[in-house]
Protein backbone atom coordinates (compact mmCIF):
# COMPACT_ATOMS: atom_id res chain seq x y z
CA UNK A 1 0.00 0.00 0.00
CA UNK A 2 1.50 3.24 -1.21
CA UNK A 3 2.41 6.31 1.52
CA UNK A 4 -0.60 8.61 -0.78
CA UNK A 5 -3.41 6.05 -0.46
CA UNK A 6 -2.13 5.78 4.22
CA UNK A 7 -2.88 9.16 3.71
CA UNK A 8 -6.20 9.30 2.09
CA UNK A 9 -7.25 6.59 4.50
CA UNK A 10 -6.71 8.57 7.59
CA UNK A 11 -8.40 11.43 6.25
CA UNK A 12 -11.25 9.51 5.28
CA UNK A 13 -11.50 7.48 8.62
CA UNK A 14 -10.73 11.12 10.78
CA UNK A 15 -13.61 12.87 9.13
CA UNK A 16 -15.58 9.57 9.84
CA UNK A 17 -14.61 9.63 13.71
CA UNK A 18 -15.04 13.67 14.16
CA UNK A 19 -18.55 13.53 11.80
CA UNK A 20 -19.63 10.89 14.69
CA UNK A 21 -17.93 12.76 17.39
CA UNK A 22 -19.77 15.82 16.71
CA UNK A 23 -22.98 13.79 16.62
CA UNK A 24 -22.41 11.75 20.16
CA UNK A 25 -24.32 13.80 22.24
CA UNK A 26 -27.60 12.89 19.52
CA UNK A 27 -26.35 9.18 19.56
CA UNK A 28 -26.14 8.71 23.35
CA UNK A 29 -29.44 9.60 23.18
CA UNK A 30 -31.03 7.07 21.10
CA UNK A 31 -34.50 5.90 21.94
CA UNK A 32 -35.92 2.36 23.10
CA UNK A 33 -39.18 3.65 21.19
CA UNK A 34 -40.65 6.61 19.39
CA UNK A 35 -37.82 6.48 16.79
CA UNK A 36 -39.59 8.59 14.31
CA UNK A 37 -39.35 11.90 16.45
CA UNK A 38 -35.62 11.42 17.40
CA UNK A 39 -34.76 10.94 13.83
CA UNK A 40 -36.72 14.06 12.44
CA UNK A 41 -36.10 16.60 15.29
CA UNK A 42 -32.25 15.30 16.80
CA UNK A 43 -30.31 13.19 14.43
CA UNK A 44 -31.52 14.71 10.89
CA UNK A 45 -31.46 18.09 12.82
CA UNK A 46 -27.84 17.96 14.07
CA UNK A 47 -27.10 16.63 10.57
CA UNK A 48 -28.96 19.12 8.70
CA UNK A 49 -27.12 21.87 10.90
CA UNK A 50 -23.50 20.23 10.37
CA UNK A 51 -23.89 20.83 6.60
CA UNK A 52 -25.38 23.89 6.66
CA UNK A 53 -22.24 25.20 8.30
CA UNK A 54 -19.96 23.17 6.25
CA UNK A 55 -21.46 24.58 3.53
CA UNK A 56 -21.51 28.31 4.09
CA UNK A 57 -18.24 28.44 2.13
CA UNK A 58 -17.06 26.96 -1.05
CA UNK A 59 -13.78 25.38 0.96
CA UNK A 60 -14.67 22.97 3.19
CA UNK A 61 -11.59 24.41 5.85
CA UNK A 62 -13.39 27.51 6.91
CA UNK A 63 -16.77 25.15 8.19
CA UNK A 64 -14.53 22.81 10.08
CA UNK A 65 -13.34 26.04 11.98
CA UNK A 66 -16.62 27.50 12.62
CA UNK A 67 -17.16 23.57 14.03
CA UNK A 68 -14.71 24.28 16.55
CA UNK A 69 -16.82 25.05 19.42
CA UNK A 70 -19.23 22.50 18.87
CA UNK A 71 -16.29 19.75 18.91
CA UNK A 72 -14.66 21.14 22.29
CA UNK A 73 -18.17 21.26 24.49
CA UNK A 74 -19.19 17.60 22.66
CA UNK A 75 -17.08 15.82 26.11
CA UNK A 76 -18.53 18.02 28.80
CA UNK A 77 -22.31 17.67 26.98
CA UNK A 78 -22.13 13.64 26.80
CA UNK A 79 -20.87 13.85 30.54
CA UNK A 80 -23.96 15.94 31.13
CA UNK A 81 -25.78 13.75 29.37
CA UNK A 82 -24.70 10.34 30.97
CA UNK A 83 -24.45 11.62 34.79
CA UNK A 84 -27.85 13.53 34.64
CA UNK A 85 -30.04 12.40 31.83
CA UNK A 86 -30.84 15.92 30.40
CA UNK A 87 -29.21 18.22 28.14
CA UNK A 88 -27.25 21.37 28.99
CA UNK A 89 -30.04 23.88 29.19
CA UNK A 90 -30.37 28.12 30.45
CA UNK A 91 -30.61 26.26 34.10
CA UNK A 92 -26.60 24.58 33.24
CA UNK A 93 -25.51 27.62 32.00
CA UNK A 94 -26.49 30.12 34.97
CA UNK A 95 -24.74 27.03 37.31
CA UNK A 96 -21.54 27.87 36.31
CA UNK A 97 -22.46 31.80 35.52
CA UNK A 98 -23.96 31.99 38.71
CA UNK A 99 -21.68 29.96 41.43
CA UNK A 100 -18.33 30.41 42.43
CA UNK A 101 -15.45 28.47 40.12
CA UNK A 102 -14.38 25.96 42.88
CA UNK A 103 -18.19 24.82 43.45
CA UNK A 104 -18.59 24.68 39.22
CA UNK A 105 -15.82 22.74 39.01
CA UNK A 106 -17.46 20.36 41.68
CA UNK A 107 -19.87 19.31 39.00
CA UNK A 108 -17.11 17.83 37.08
CA UNK A 109 -15.18 15.47 39.93
CA UNK A 110 -13.77 12.76 39.24
CA UNK A 111 -13.31 13.27 35.11
CA UNK A 112 -11.73 16.54 34.91
CA UNK A 113 -8.52 14.49 34.05
CA UNK A 114 -10.28 12.38 31.19
CA UNK A 115 -11.80 15.80 29.80
CA UNK A 116 -9.12 17.59 29.42
CA UNK A 117 -7.24 14.67 27.59
CA UNK A 118 -10.28 14.08 25.81
CA UNK A 119 -10.58 18.16 24.42
CA UNK A 120 -6.45 17.75 23.35
CA UNK A 121 -7.48 14.58 21.29
CA UNK A 122 -10.39 16.71 19.99
CA UNK A 123 -7.98 19.46 18.95
CA UNK A 124 -5.54 17.27 17.42
CA UNK A 125 -8.12 15.82 15.55
CA UNK A 126 -9.61 18.73 14.26
CA UNK A 127 -5.63 20.21 13.25
CA UNK A 128 -5.66 17.70 10.78
CA UNK A 129 -8.62 17.69 9.36
CA UNK A 130 -8.35 21.24 9.04
CA UNK A 131 -4.97 21.15 7.56
CA UNK A 132 -5.44 18.72 5.22
CA UNK A 133 -8.78 20.67 4.02
CA UNK A 134 -6.56 23.35 3.21
CA UNK A 135 -3.90 21.96 1.76
CA UNK A 136 -5.86 19.42 -0.52
CA UNK A 137 -8.26 21.96 -1.54
CA UNK A 138 -11.44 20.11 -0.03
CA UNK A 139 -14.40 21.57 -1.45
CA UNK A 140 -17.88 21.10 -2.38
CA UNK A 141 -19.02 19.95 -5.66
CA UNK A 142 -20.77 21.98 -8.22
CA UNK A 143 -24.87 22.49 -7.33
CA UNK A 144 -24.30 20.45 -3.60
CA UNK A 145 -24.37 23.67 -1.95
CA UNK A 146 -27.30 25.29 -3.36
CA UNK A 147 -29.48 22.02 -2.07
CA UNK A 148 -28.51 22.42 0.75
CA UNK A 149 -29.67 25.84 1.30
CA UNK A 150 -33.16 24.78 -0.73
CA UNK A 151 -33.66 22.05 1.99
CA UNK A 152 -32.54 25.03 4.95
CA UNK A 153 -35.06 27.32 3.65
CA UNK A 154 -37.68 24.82 3.27
CA UNK A 155 -36.85 23.53 6.90
CA UNK A 156 -36.77 27.38 8.04
CA UNK A 157 -40.51 27.95 6.06
CA UNK A 158 -41.50 25.14 8.20
CA UNK A 159 -40.47 26.38 11.63
CA UNK A 160 -42.02 29.73 10.83
CA UNK A 161 -45.79 28.35 9.82
CA UNK A 162 -45.46 25.98 12.96
CA UNK A 163 -43.98 28.47 15.13
CA UNK A 164 -46.59 31.19 14.20
CA UNK A 165 -49.34 28.46 14.93
CA UNK A 166 -48.07 27.17 18.10
CA UNK A 167 -48.77 30.83 19.77
CA UNK A 168 -51.67 31.47 18.38
CA UNK A 169 -52.23 28.11 20.66
CA UNK A 170 -50.46 29.40 23.59
CA UNK A 171 -52.25 32.91 22.88
CA UNK A 172 -56.13 31.15 22.74
CA UNK A 173 -54.42 29.27 26.00
CA UNK A 174 -53.43 31.99 27.94
CA UNK A 175 -56.96 33.74 27.61
CA UNK A 176 -58.77 30.72 28.32
CA UNK A 177 -56.59 30.55 31.48
CA UNK A 178 -55.93 34.30 32.83
CA UNK A 179 -54.46 32.66 35.56
CA UNK A 180 -51.27 31.59 33.52
CA UNK A 181 -51.03 35.93 32.96
CA UNK A 182 -49.32 36.31 36.82
CA UNK A 183 -46.39 34.72 35.65
CA UNK A 184 -45.61 37.12 32.92
CA UNK A 185 -43.99 34.30 30.84
CA UNK A 186 -43.82 34.64 27.11
CA UNK A 187 -44.52 31.27 25.56
CA UNK A 188 -41.25 29.29 24.67
CA UNK A 189 -40.35 29.28 20.90
CA UNK A 190 -41.47 26.18 18.78
CA UNK A 191 -38.00 26.20 17.70
CA UNK A 192 -37.33 25.26 21.72
CA UNK A 193 -40.01 22.86 22.16
CA UNK A 194 -38.35 20.38 19.64
CA UNK A 195 -34.51 21.28 19.59
CA UNK A 196 -33.85 21.87 23.35
CA UNK A 197 -32.37 18.30 23.35
CA UNK A 198 -30.52 18.51 19.75
CA UNK A 199 -27.04 18.97 20.35
CA UNK A 200 -25.37 21.77 19.11
CA UNK A 201 -28.87 23.77 18.40
CA UNK A 202 -29.83 23.01 22.72
CA UNK A 203 -26.23 25.12 23.18
CA UNK A 204 -27.47 28.19 21.16
CA UNK A 205 -31.25 28.48 22.68
CA UNK A 206 -29.64 27.65 25.95
CA UNK A 207 -27.09 30.74 25.62
CA UNK A 208 -30.29 33.10 24.31
CA UNK A 209 -32.73 31.79 26.88
CA UNK A 210 -29.69 32.56 29.69
CA UNK A 211 -29.04 36.13 28.20
CA UNK A 212 -32.74 36.83 28.11
CA UNK A 213 -33.54 35.70 31.82
CA UNK A 214 -30.38 37.36 32.87
CA UNK A 215 -31.86 41.11 31.32
CA UNK A 216 -35.34 40.29 32.37
CA UNK A 217 -33.86 39.77 36.04
CA UNK A 218 -31.02 42.60 35.83
CA UNK A 219 -34.03 45.58 34.57
CA UNK A 220 -36.00 44.20 37.55
CA UNK A 221 -33.00 44.38 39.86
CA UNK A 222 -32.18 47.85 39.02
CA UNK A 223 -36.09 49.54 39.71
CA UNK A 224 -35.13 48.30 43.05
CA UNK A 225 -31.76 48.69 43.47
CA UNK A 226 -32.69 51.84 45.14
CA UNK A 227 -35.31 50.71 47.97
CA UNK A 228 -34.42 50.45 51.06
CA UNK A 229 -36.03 49.55 54.57
CA UNK A 230 -34.13 51.70 56.49
CA UNK A 231 -33.63 48.27 58.73
CA UNK A 232 -31.13 48.38 62.04
CA UNK A 233 -30.48 45.78 65.30
CA UNK A 234 -31.33 48.50 68.13
CA UNK A 235 -30.02 45.99 71.09
CA UNK A 236 -26.75 45.02 69.73
CA UNK A 237 -25.92 41.44 71.87
CA UNK A 238 -21.70 41.35 72.49
CA UNK A 239 -21.96 37.30 71.00
CA UNK A 240 -22.00 36.20 67.53
CA UNK A 241 -25.29 35.77 65.89
CA UNK A 242 -26.15 33.52 63.17
CA UNK A 243 -29.15 33.17 61.44
CA UNK A 244 -30.88 30.72 59.07
CA UNK A 245 -34.23 30.42 57.00
CA UNK A 246 -34.51 27.60 55.27
CA UNK A 247 -37.19 27.44 52.67
CA UNK A 248 -38.66 23.99 52.04
CA UNK A 249 -40.35 22.49 48.93
CA UNK A 250 -43.78 20.85 49.16
CA UNK A 251 -43.55 19.77 52.27
CA UNK A 252 -47.20 19.30 54.45
CA UNK A 253 -46.94 19.28 58.11
CA UNK A 254 -49.00 16.26 58.39
CA UNK A 255 -46.33 14.27 57.50
CA UNK A 256 -44.27 15.22 60.22
CA UNK A 257 -43.93 13.06 63.30
CA UNK A 258 -43.02 16.04 65.18
CA UNK A 259 -47.07 16.48 64.67
CA UNK A 260 -48.07 13.39 65.13
CA UNK A 261 -47.79 11.61 61.96
CA UNK A 262 -47.90 7.50 62.46
CA UNK A 263 -44.24 7.31 60.83
CA UNK A 264 -41.06 8.04 61.99
CA UNK A 265 -40.50 11.23 59.37
CA UNK A 266 -38.43 12.98 61.69
CA UNK A 267 -37.00 10.75 64.47
CA UNK A 268 -34.20 13.49 64.44
CA UNK A 269 -36.02 16.92 65.15
CA UNK A 270 -38.34 14.87 67.90
CA UNK A 271 -35.05 14.39 69.79
CA UNK A 272 -33.93 17.58 69.77
CA UNK A 273 -33.90 20.38 72.25
CA UNK A 274 -35.60 23.64 71.58
CA UNK A 275 -37.47 22.77 68.37
CA UNK A 276 -41.12 24.35 67.49
CA UNK A 277 -43.32 23.13 65.15
CA UNK A 278 -45.70 24.96 63.73
CA UNK A 279 -49.11 23.13 63.35
CA UNK A 280 -51.53 25.39 61.50
CA UNK A 281 -49.34 27.04 58.92
CA UNK A 282 -50.80 28.00 55.38
CA UNK A 283 -49.33 29.30 52.41
CA UNK A 284 -51.39 31.62 50.45
CA UNK A 285 -49.79 29.99 46.78
CA UNK A 286 -49.25 26.66 45.43
CA UNK A 287 -46.69 27.56 43.50
CA UNK A 288 -43.16 28.07 44.46
CA UNK A 289 -42.49 30.59 42.00
CA UNK A 290 -45.04 32.70 43.68
CA UNK A 291 -45.47 31.13 47.23
CA UNK A 292 -41.72 32.02 47.99
CA UNK A 293 -41.44 35.65 47.35
CA UNK A 294 -44.38 36.10 50.02
CA UNK A 295 -42.13 34.28 52.14
CA UNK A 296 -39.38 36.28 51.33
CA UNK A 297 -40.91 39.99 51.47
CA UNK A 298 -43.86 41.99 52.37
CA UNK A 299 -45.43 41.42 48.87
CA UNK A 300 -49.38 40.30 49.82
CA UNK A 301 -51.17 37.24 49.39
CA UNK A 302 -53.12 38.59 46.21
CA UNK A 303 -50.11 40.80 44.61
CA UNK A 304 -50.43 38.16 41.64
CA UNK A 305 -47.14 40.55 40.32
CA UNK A 306 -44.45 38.06 38.94
CA UNK A 307 -41.73 40.12 39.97
CA UNK A 308 -41.19 42.15 42.95
CA UNK A 309 -41.34 45.98 43.56
CA UNK A 310 -39.45 45.72 46.71
CA UNK A 311 -36.39 43.99 48.19
CA UNK A 312 -36.54 41.62 50.45
CA UNK A 313 -35.38 40.00 54.28
CA UNK A 314 -32.40 39.35 52.77
CA UNK A 315 -31.78 43.17 51.83
CA UNK A 316 -32.89 44.25 54.93
CA UNK A 317 -30.83 41.93 57.02
CA UNK A 318 -28.11 43.62 55.33
CA UNK A 319 -29.10 47.17 55.87
CA UNK A 320 -28.39 45.52 59.63
CA UNK A 321 -25.08 45.05 59.16
CA UNK A 322 -25.82 41.53 58.75
CA UNK A 323 -23.22 39.29 56.23
CA UNK A 324 -25.52 37.30 54.05
CA UNK A 325 -25.28 34.37 51.88
CA UNK A 326 -27.91 32.41 49.87
CA UNK A 327 -27.21 28.60 49.03
CA UNK A 328 -29.60 26.52 46.61
CA UNK A 329 -30.51 23.34 45.29
CA UNK A 330 -32.79 24.90 43.23
CA UNK A 331 -32.65 26.98 39.93
CA UNK A 332 -31.32 30.23 39.58
CA UNK A 333 -33.26 30.85 36.29
CA UNK A 334 -36.63 30.01 34.75
CA UNK A 335 -39.84 30.45 34.54
CA UNK A 336 -40.39 28.91 38.14
CA UNK A 337 -37.20 30.91 39.51
CA UNK A 338 -36.53 34.28 37.92
CA UNK A 339 -38.29 36.21 40.21
CA UNK A 340 -36.79 34.07 43.35
CA UNK A 341 -33.27 34.84 41.83
CA UNK A 342 -33.89 38.68 42.34
CA UNK A 343 -33.75 38.22 46.13
CA UNK A 344 -30.76 35.65 45.95
CA UNK A 345 -28.96 38.51 44.16
CA UNK A 346 -29.34 40.67 47.23
CA UNK A 347 -27.08 38.49 49.63
CA UNK A 348 -23.32 39.24 49.62
CA UNK A 349 -22.85 35.28 48.31
CA UNK A 350 -24.63 33.24 46.51
CA UNK A 351 -24.09 29.35 45.27
CA UNK A 352 -26.13 27.76 43.47
CA UNK A 353 -25.85 23.92 44.38
CA UNK A 354 -27.45 21.47 41.84
CA UNK A 355 -26.11 21.47 38.30
CA UNK A 356 -29.50 19.99 37.27
CA UNK A 357 -32.37 21.73 39.20
CA UNK A 358 -35.42 19.87 40.34
CA UNK A 359 -36.35 18.32 36.92
CA UNK A 360 -34.33 14.82 37.29
CA UNK A 361 -32.03 13.37 40.06
CA UNK A 362 -28.69 15.49 41.00
CA UNK A 363 -27.19 16.09 43.68
CA UNK A 364 -28.97 15.81 47.36
CA UNK A 365 -29.75 18.28 49.79
CA UNK A 366 -26.84 17.59 51.71
CA UNK A 367 -24.39 19.21 49.82
CA UNK A 368 -25.81 22.30 50.90
CA UNK A 369 -23.81 21.21 54.68
CA UNK A 370 -20.52 22.00 53.70
CA UNK A 371 -21.41 24.78 51.87
CA UNK A 372 -23.16 25.76 54.87
CA UNK A 373 -19.92 24.96 56.99
CA UNK A 374 -18.17 27.17 54.83
CA UNK A 375 -20.13 30.02 55.39
CA UNK A 376 -19.99 29.52 59.16
CA UNK A 377 -16.54 29.34 59.13
CA UNK A 378 -15.93 32.40 57.70
CA UNK A 379 -16.58 33.58 61.25
CA UNK A 380 -18.60 36.44 60.61
CA UNK A 381 -19.94 38.30 63.71
CA UNK A 382 -23.60 38.61 62.06
CA UNK A 383 -24.79 36.53 59.44
CA UNK A 384 -27.83 35.42 58.04
CA UNK A 385 -27.92 32.49 55.46
CA UNK A 386 -31.32 31.57 53.60
CA UNK A 387 -31.27 27.66 52.07
CA UNK A 388 -33.32 26.72 49.38
CA UNK A 389 -34.02 23.46 49.35
CA UNK A 390 -35.31 20.69 47.11
CA UNK A 391 -36.90 19.06 50.03
CA UNK A 392 -39.98 16.68 48.32
CA UNK A 393 -40.30 17.94 45.14
CA UNK A 394 -41.05 15.78 42.59
CA UNK A 395 -39.81 13.11 41.61
CA UNK A 396 -40.03 12.14 45.29
CA UNK A 397 -37.84 9.22 45.15
CA UNK A 398 -34.55 10.99 43.51
CA UNK A 399 -34.83 13.34 46.05
CA UNK A 400 -32.92 11.24 49.08
CA UNK A 401 -30.37 8.70 48.44
CA UNK A 402 -30.71 5.19 48.84
CA UNK A 403 -30.12 4.99 52.69
CA UNK A 404 -33.07 6.95 53.29
CA UNK A 405 -35.16 5.09 51.23
CA UNK A 406 -36.85 3.57 54.78
CA UNK A 407 -40.36 2.65 53.54
CA UNK A 408 -40.96 0.35 51.26
CA UNK A 409 -41.26 0.08 48.11
CA UNK A 410 -40.90 3.77 46.82
CA UNK A 411 -40.18 2.90 43.09
CA UNK A 412 -36.82 4.34 43.88
CA UNK A 413 -34.95 3.75 40.75
CA UNK A 414 -38.24 3.75 38.51
CA UNK A 415 -39.56 6.05 36.33
CA UNK A 416 -43.07 6.79 37.68
CA UNK A 417 -45.73 8.93 37.22
CA UNK A 418 -47.06 10.95 39.52
CA UNK A 419 -50.70 10.95 38.16
CA UNK A 420 -50.41 7.36 38.15
CA UNK A 421 -53.32 6.21 40.78
CA UNK A 422 -52.19 2.50 40.73
CA UNK A 423 -48.48 4.21 42.07
CA UNK A 424 -50.24 5.61 45.03
CA UNK A 425 -48.37 3.05 47.77
CA UNK A 426 -45.04 3.78 45.96
CA UNK A 427 -45.85 7.24 45.76
CA UNK A 428 -46.48 8.23 49.46
CA UNK A 429 -43.47 5.94 50.72
CA UNK A 430 -41.37 7.72 48.58
CA UNK A 431 -42.55 10.90 49.78
CA UNK A 432 -42.42 10.28 53.88
CA UNK A 433 -38.47 9.31 52.96
CA UNK A 434 -38.10 12.43 51.49
CA UNK A 435 -39.52 14.23 54.39
CA UNK A 436 -36.70 11.78 56.83
CA UNK A 437 -34.44 13.21 54.56
CA UNK A 438 -35.66 16.57 55.13
CA UNK A 439 -35.06 15.64 58.70
CA UNK A 440 -31.78 14.91 58.66
CA UNK A 441 -30.82 18.09 56.77
CA UNK A 442 -32.29 20.45 59.18
CA UNK A 443 -30.70 18.08 62.43
CA UNK A 444 -27.62 18.79 60.54
CA UNK A 445 -28.07 22.03 60.36
CA UNK A 446 -28.99 22.66 63.49
CA UNK A 447 -25.85 20.77 65.26
CA UNK A 448 -23.66 23.22 63.21
CA UNK A 449 -25.14 25.83 64.80
CA UNK A 450 -24.76 24.63 67.92
CA UNK A 451 -20.92 24.26 67.89
CA UNK A 452 -20.79 27.76 67.18
CA UNK A 453 -22.01 28.71 70.75
CA UNK A 454 -23.31 31.86 68.82
CA UNK A 455 -27.58 33.56 69.42
CA UNK A 456 -28.87 31.42 66.64
CA UNK A 457 -32.25 30.78 65.68
CA UNK A 458 -33.36 29.05 62.51
CA UNK A 459 -36.33 28.58 60.97
CA UNK A 460 -38.01 26.48 58.22
CA UNK A 461 -40.96 26.62 56.38
CA UNK A 462 -42.15 24.75 53.29
CA UNK A 463 -43.44 27.12 50.09
CA UNK A 464 -46.35 24.44 49.21
CA UNK A 465 -48.57 21.72 50.46
CA UNK A 466 -49.10 18.76 48.01
CA UNK A 467 -51.96 16.43 47.49
CA UNK A 468 -50.85 12.52 46.81
CA UNK A 469 -54.02 10.60 46.29
CA UNK A 470 -55.34 11.27 49.58
CA UNK A 471 -58.19 8.40 50.79
CA UNK A 472 -60.50 9.16 47.74
CA UNK A 473 -58.99 12.03 46.62
CA UNK A 474 -58.10 11.28 42.87
CA UNK A 475 -55.53 14.15 42.45
CA UNK A 476 -51.81 14.40 42.79
CA UNK A 477 -49.32 17.45 43.12
CA UNK A 478 -49.82 20.99 43.73
CA UNK A 479 -51.93 23.76 41.98
CA UNK A 480 -55.36 22.24 42.78
CA UNK A 481 -56.54 24.36 44.93
CA UNK A 482 -57.16 21.85 47.69
CA UNK A 483 -56.33 22.20 51.59
CA UNK A 484 -53.84 20.25 50.83
CA UNK A 485 -52.17 22.76 48.34
CA UNK A 486 -52.07 25.00 51.30
CA UNK A 487 -50.74 23.83 53.96
CA UNK A 488 -46.85 23.90 54.95
CA UNK A 489 -44.82 22.59 57.53
CA UNK A 490 -42.93 25.03 59.14
CA UNK A 491 -40.45 24.39 62.46
CA UNK A 492 -38.53 27.03 64.49
CA UNK A 493 -35.08 25.96 66.51
CA UNK A 494 -33.17 28.69 68.80
CA UNK A 495 -29.98 28.16 70.71
CA UNK A 496 -29.74 28.30 74.10
CA UNK A 497 -27.71 31.30 73.90
CA UNK A 498 -30.51 33.38 71.95
CA UNK A 499 -33.15 31.91 74.60
CA UNK A 500 -31.05 33.41 77.21
CA UNK A 501 -31.31 36.55 75.16
CA UNK A 502 -34.75 36.72 74.04
CA UNK A 503 -36.70 34.62 76.39
CA UNK A 504 -40.11 36.64 75.32
CA UNK A 505 -39.46 36.06 72.14
CA UNK A 506 -38.96 32.12 73.06
CA UNK A 507 -42.14 32.10 75.41
CA UNK A 508 -44.80 33.55 72.54
CA UNK A 509 -42.86 31.25 70.01
CA UNK A 510 -43.78 28.40 72.12
CA UNK A 511 -47.03 29.58 73.44
CA UNK A 512 -48.11 30.10 69.19
CA UNK A 513 -47.55 26.60 67.97
CA UNK A 514 -51.06 26.20 67.08
CA UNK A 515 -52.44 29.54 65.99
CA UNK A 516 -53.80 29.69 62.44
CA UNK A 517 -50.31 31.41 61.15
CA UNK A 518 -49.98 32.49 57.04
CA UNK A 519 -46.34 32.60 55.15
CA UNK A 520 -47.09 36.42 54.28
CA UNK A 521 -45.63 36.65 58.30
CA UNK A 522 -42.79 35.02 57.78
CA UNK A 523 -41.24 38.58 56.70
CA UNK A 524 -42.61 40.21 59.33
CA UNK A 525 -41.49 37.46 61.99
CA UNK A 526 -38.40 36.47 61.29
CA UNK A 527 -36.78 40.38 61.24
CA UNK A 528 -38.12 40.68 64.50
CA UNK A 529 -36.40 36.88 65.70
CA UNK A 530 -33.27 38.76 64.82
CA UNK A 531 -34.54 41.75 66.73
CA UNK A 532 -34.01 43.89 63.18
CA UNK A 533 -36.32 47.14 63.43
CA UNK A 534 -37.72 49.48 60.35
CA UNK A 535 -39.84 52.57 60.54
CA UNK A 536 -43.24 51.00 59.16
CA UNK A 537 -42.86 47.80 60.68
CA UNK A 538 -45.60 46.11 61.82
CA UNK A 539 -45.11 43.78 64.88
CA UNK A 540 -49.51 43.60 65.04
CA UNK A 541 -47.69 40.72 61.87
CA UNK A 542 -45.02 38.95 63.57
CA UNK A 543 -45.87 35.97 66.17
CA UNK A 544 -43.23 36.20 67.60
CA UNK A 545 -44.44 39.82 69.35
CA UNK A 546 -46.31 40.79 71.83
CA UNK A 547 -48.64 42.81 69.76
CA UNK A 548 -49.49 39.86 67.53
CA UNK A 549 -53.20 39.80 66.15
CA UNK A 550 -54.57 36.79 64.55
CA UNK A 551 -56.19 38.06 61.10
CA UNK A 552 -57.67 36.32 58.03
CA UNK A 553 -55.78 33.90 56.07
CA UNK A 554 -56.49 34.91 52.47
CA UNK A 555 -55.31 33.16 49.22
CA UNK A 556 -54.31 33.80 45.95
CA UNK A 557 -57.41 34.68 44.60
CA UNK A 558 -58.90 36.40 47.97
CA UNK A 559 -60.55 33.92 49.67
CA UNK A 560 -60.15 33.25 52.85
CA UNK A 561 -58.80 30.01 53.82
CA UNK A 562 -60.94 29.06 57.57
CA UNK A 563 -64.02 30.43 56.31
CA UNK A 564 -63.63 28.31 52.62
CA UNK A 565 -66.05 25.45 52.22
CA UNK A 566 -64.04 22.04 51.86
CA UNK A 567 -65.82 19.96 48.69
CA UNK A 568 -65.05 16.29 48.01
CA UNK A 569 -62.82 13.94 48.94
CA UNK A 570 -59.96 16.35 47.66
CA UNK A 571 -61.06 19.02 50.40
CA UNK A 572 -61.27 21.53 47.00
CA UNK A 573 -61.54 25.15 48.61
CA UNK A 574 -64.63 27.17 47.44
CA UNK A 575 -66.30 30.31 48.91
CA UNK A 576 -68.77 30.22 51.77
Amino acid sequence: MNQSLVHSLFRAVGLVVFGLLLLSPVLVQWPEQDLVPYLQWKLIAAVWFYMLILSLFRSLWPGLVLLLPAALLVPQEVFYLLTYQKNTDAHAIAIVAETDLNEALGYLTGIGVFLALAVVAIVLLWWYLVRSAWQRHWQWQSGLRPVIWLICIGVLVSLSWNEWQYQQINKAKQRSNPEENVFVQRPLPYSYEKFHATYPLNMLIAVNEFVKQKQAVADIAESTALFKFSARQTDIPAQRQIYVLVIGETLRPDRLQLNGYNRATTPRLSGTKNVISYTNMVSPWAWTRMSVPVILSRKSATDQRYFPTETSVVAAFKEAGFSTAWLSTQSPLGVHDSSIALHASEADQVQYLNPVGYKKEGFYDDILLPAFERVLQQNEQKQLIVLHTLGSHFSYADRYPQAFDLFTPSGKGQSISMHDQNSKVLLNNAYDNSVAYTDFILFNLIKQLEQSQSISGLFYVSDHGENIFDGQCNKSGHGHNTERDYRVASILWTSEQYNLQYPQKKSLAEQRREQPLITTNVFHSFLDLAGIEYPDQKLTKSWLSPDWRPSSRILQQGLDFDKATRVGECQELKAP
